[in-house]
C-alpha cells in the first residue's frame, strides 16, 4: 500500500474485471451480512452473555455489529466506492486500501470471540466459563496487538514511514504465531475440560488458522510487495485468491464453529434463567 502505487494508479479509469470483482464482492458480503444476522441473533438471544439485561432491541445490536457483520459491511463499502465511479483518485485509492486491510481485524478479532464462547459451550447467562482466567485474559488480550499492528501497518504505508509499518507488520506476525500457539494448546486441553461442543467449536476454529495465514501473508505482500498485490489495482486473480476466498472460507468455518457452539434449534437453554428473564421482560 506504498504512496507510489497510489501515485501511479491515481486518475485511471476502473476496468471492467475490477468493477465485475467489486459487484461480486457487494453481493456476497451481502448474502453474508442477511445469512449472519438472523443466526446471530437467534444466538444472543437464547444464550444471552451480557451483562445488561435481554432485549429485542440489543440482540438486533449485537448481531449488526457482529465481527463478521463489521467485515461484510466494510467489504459493501469499499465495493460500492468502486461501484459508484468510473475512475479512481488518490483519496478513493487509498479509502478503499485502508477498508480492504482493516477488514483483516475482524476475522481475528472472531476467532477470539468463538474461541471464547468455547468456553461457555451451550451454557445461559454470564459467569459460567469453563476457561480460567489467564486463558480468558490471553483471549481477549490478543485483540488489542491485532488492532494496533494492523493500523501501523496501514498508516505507515500511506504516509510513507516504513518504520511504522514495518513494526505493525511485525506485531501482526507475532501475535499470529501466538495466537496459532493458543488454539493449539486449547485444542488438547479442551478434550478434558469443555463438553463435546465446546471442543469441536475450537477444533472448527484451528482450521481457519491456514486460511487465516494466507490472508495475512497477502496482507503483508499489499505492503512490501509489487504492484500486482495492491488491492486496488493489482491483479484480479490474486485479490480473489489470497482475499476475497481466503475470507470466505474463515467467515464460513467460524460461523459453523459458532453453530456448534451456539446451537439455534434444540432446548439447551437453562430454563429457569430464560423463564426468569422473561418474566423481567413481560413486566417492564
Amino acid at each position: 500500500m506504498s504512496n507510489h502505487l497510489f501515485t501511479r494508479s491515481a486518475d485511471v479509469s476502473i476496468s471492467t474485471g475490477r468493477r465485475n470483482f467489486a459487484i461480486a464482492d457487494l453481493i456476497l458480503f451481502s448474502i453474508i451480512h442477511l445469512i449472519q444476522m438472523p443466526i446471530r441473533y437467534k444466538q444472543e438471544w437464547k444464550y444471552w452473555h451480557h451483562r445488561k439485561k435481554r432485549h429485542p432491541g440489543r440482540c438486533f445490536t449485537y448481531s449488526w455489529f457482529s465481527m463478521i457483520g463489521l467485515l461484510s459491511q466494510l467489504r459493501i463499502a469499499s465495493s460500492a466506492m468502486v461501484i459508484s465511479t468510473n475512475h479512481t483518485n488518490k483519496s478513493m485509492l487509498i479509502a478503499e486500501s485502508c477498508l480492504q486491510s482493516v477488514g483483516l481485524s475482524p476475522l481475528l478479532f472472531e476467532v477470539s470471540l468463538v474461541l471464547l464462547r468455547s468456553g461457555q459451550a451451550g451454557e445461559y447467562g454470564r459467569g459460567n466459563s469453563k476457561w480460567t482466567l489467564p486463558i480468558r485474559i490471553a483471549l481477549h488480550g490478543f485483540r488489542f496487538p491485532v488492532f494496533i499492528s494492523i493500523v501501523l501497518a496501514v498508516v505507515g504505508g500511506i504516509i510513507d514511514i516504513h518504520p511504522c509499518g514495518e513494526a505493525g507488520s511485525a506485531v501482526l506476525v507475532v501475535t499470529f504465531v501466538f495466537v496459532c500457539g493458543l488454539v493449539g494448546w486449547l485444542a488438547v486441553r479442551s478434550r478434558s475440560t469443555l463438553p463435546v461442543a465446546g471442543h469441536r467449536g475450537i477444533l472448527l476454529t484451528a482450521m481457519t488458522l491456514p486460511f487465516l495465514l494466507v490472508r495475512i501473508i497477502y496482507f503483508l505482500l499489499q505492503e512490501y510487495g509489487p504492484s500486482m498485490f495492491s488491492p486496488a489495482s493489482g491483479s484480479i486473480r490474486i485479490l480473489v485468491g489470497m482475499g476475497l476466498l481466503m475470507e470466505i472460507i474463515v467467515i464460513s468455518l467460524l460461523l459453523v464453529a459458532r453453530g456448534v457452539i451456539e446451537p439455534i434449534l434444540g432446548s439447551t437453554e437453562n430454563k429457569r434463567h430464560i423463564l426468569s428473564d422473561n418474566a423481567g421482560w413481560a413486566r417492564n
